[in-house]
């Protein structure tokens, strides 16, 4: 229900943006809203409309995000790697990318920092087995995954496994998955597939490159 006082759509419950008809943030209760996608605090007031670009690099990305939202079809699977250092504002990029959708198109999306994902898996695996098979069950399958610092470090073989599988279902059920990576930018994307190859298995890496549009920030 939209909020009668809401300055920004004045009670319509709907923001009109030009090519696109929003649904105003006040007919979401904002914490839950935000918990119902898993958004870590500190990013609740990302945004697309408010990332601010400083190079070329990071205006050609927020257009890649943008663009991503307008023509998002869920039978087709593609997603979006962002690569660069950090500070580049990746995050709040894939998580503007996950509200837009909800709000637009209602598409359910899921936000995790890799690393805590894995260290929830490992978790339940080793206490709690119905846990972990739910959990993993949902991320094979929502919508769209963000993953968040894919590769930062290197992954124990039952971390490697668990991404292999991940990745592979929902590849091969056409279903979107957002990836943000630190790498420094290599002088070619062969450089960078050999690095994420020396962290990930190639088969997980060759997946991402073919399922996602690989975009360099910095």
């Amino acid at each position: 229900m939209a909020d009668k006082n809401c300055p920004i759509c004045k009670g319509t419950g709907f923001v009109d943006k030009g090519n696109v008809v929003e649904m105003c943030q006040c007919r979401f209760k904002e914490e839950n809203f935000q918990r119902l996608l898993n958004i870590p605090k500190k990013f609740w007031s990302a945004e697309l409309d408010n990332y601010q670009p400083i190079s070329p690099a990071q205006r050609r990305a927020l257009e890649v995000c943008k663009e991503f939202v307008f023509s998002f079809d869920p039978e087709e699977g593609k997603g979006i790697t962002l690569v660069g250092p950090p500070q580049m504002g990746k995050t709040h990029l894939v998580v503007g990318v996950l509200k837009a959708l909800y709000r637009q198109k209602r598409i359910r999306g899921f936000f995790f920092d890799t690393k805590e994902m894995l260290f929830q898996l490992r978790f339940y695996a080793g206490s709690e087995e119905d846990k972990y098979g739910r959990m993993l069950k949902f991320l094979m399958r929502v919508p769209v995954l963000a993953l968040d610092d894919l590769g930062s470090e290197r992954l124990s073989d039952w971390s490697i496994e668990v991404l292999s599988l991940l990745i592979t279902y929902r590849y091969n059920h056409q279903l979107s998955t957002l990836i943000t990576t630190n790498y420094q930018l290599k002088k070619s994307e062969e450089d960078l597939l050999n690095s994420l190859e020396e962290r990930l298995s190639p088969g997980v890496v060759g997946k991402l490159f073919h399922m996602n549009e690989v975009v360099y920030i910095s």
